[in-house]
């Protein structure tokens, strides 16, 4: 958010330095590909990202997870008098309708795609699944739809057949540019080492081969450390995938046909990566300009942008909100840049 220096107009853009900050947790995790399904609005503007970035952009149809889901959630939606915009695809509430309620039917719509997404295309889900547990139980509880406690019952058993696996991962430096963690990502996702680490990294979802490849990851991060891709060291950063354990998932009609190919998936929790994202462009007080989604930064001198404000969050990737904090921060912070602009 800024100020026009002219008329003292107040405009909006996006600032994307979050999104490049967040390519230091993808590279931590091997990516090699972002997938994207259809329906997000992301696919909208691929053109303006980075040529780095768009060329390893996978756009997946996700027509049949959201139809299946749908149908799944059918009864959960009309207990709660919950509607979906069709062409929009959000969930549509009643005003009366509690606020943790609410956030639960939206994650639980949120993370069950996720899965689906997940075993039907072999990628990486972002889901934290003790959060995702703890959400089915609220869920389970509030309802008297019996179909629908059957639902999230399979649902909490599928989840509860993953186990926690810690693996020390390359990073970049904390300081690198946004600009700078672009250009590293370019470099590697040309270098065999880290096209092998990636590749690691997607065994550990194969109970027999996990000891293996734990012992590769390391030997490989060793071998990238060695590259002179960044001005100063990698550095080390523990990491952790939920991976399947290995005992057959439980038989279930309620779910099974949300699962076509029912390969297994690696479960990420990227909350926290977006938590310290956000963290760093809060603590960057503006020293340097907001980019634009190609990595550039915003040059117009003709606005004075606000510095980040404390009240500013985003409590999950499921919110569609993003809270600004309370009336009175933003109001203090046009104020001073108005008397600046006198």
């Amino acid at each position: 958010m800024g100020v026009r220096k002219d008329n003292q107009e107040v405009v909006v853009a996006n600032d994307y330095s979050c999104f490049a900050q967040m390519l230091e947790e993808y590279i931590s995790y091997g990516a090699v590909q972002i997938v994207i399904p259809r329906s997000a609005p992301e696919t909208k503007t691929l053109d303006q990202m980075p040529l780095v970035l768009k060329n390893r952009i996978l756009i997946i149809d996700d027509s049949n997870e959201i139809e299946t889901l749908n149908r799944l959630l059918f009864k959960l939606r009309k207990e709660f008098e919950v509607t979906i915009d069709e062409e929009q695809g959000f969930l549509k509430y009643p005003k009366n309708i509690p606020q943790d309620l609410r956030y639960a039917i939206d994650q639980g719509h949120s993370d069950l795609k996720k899965i689906a997404l997940g075993f039907n295309h072999s990628v990486q889900a972002d889901v934290h699944t003790e959060n995702s547990i703890h959400n089915l139980r609220f869920l389970r509880a509030k309802t008297t739809n019996s179909e629908t406690k059957i639902v999230l019952a399979d649902l909490e058993a599928l989840l509860n057949q993953y186990r926690k696996v810690d693996f020390d991962a390359i990073t970049p430096p904390k300081n690198d540019t946004p600009s700078e963690l672009i250009s590293i990502f370019d470099k590697l996702i040309n270098d065999k080492h880290y096209l092998n680490y990636s590749e690691s990294i997607n065994q550990l979802i194969i109970p027999e081969e996990r000891e293996e490849a734990l012992m590769k990851i390391r030997e490989l991060s060793r071998l990238i450390r060695s590259k002179n891709y960044i001005g100063e060291g990698w550095d080390y950063v523990s990491k952790i995938l939920k991976v399947w354990t290995g005992i057959p998932f439980p038989e279930s009609k309620a779910i099974g046909s949300l699962f076509n190919n029912k390969e297994l998936p690696a479960f990420v929790d990227m909350d926290k990566a977006r938590a310290r994202a956000l963290e760093m462009w809060l603590n960057s007080d503006l020293t340097s300009l907001p980019l634009r989604r190609d990595g550039l930064p915003i040059s117009n001198d003709d606005i004075a942008w606000l510095a980040p404000m404390d009240g500013m969050k985003v409590s999950a990737s499921s919110n569609k909100h993003f809270s600004l904090g309370p009336v009175g921060e933003l109001v203090k912070k046009l104020q001073e840049v108005q008397k600046q602009l006198k």
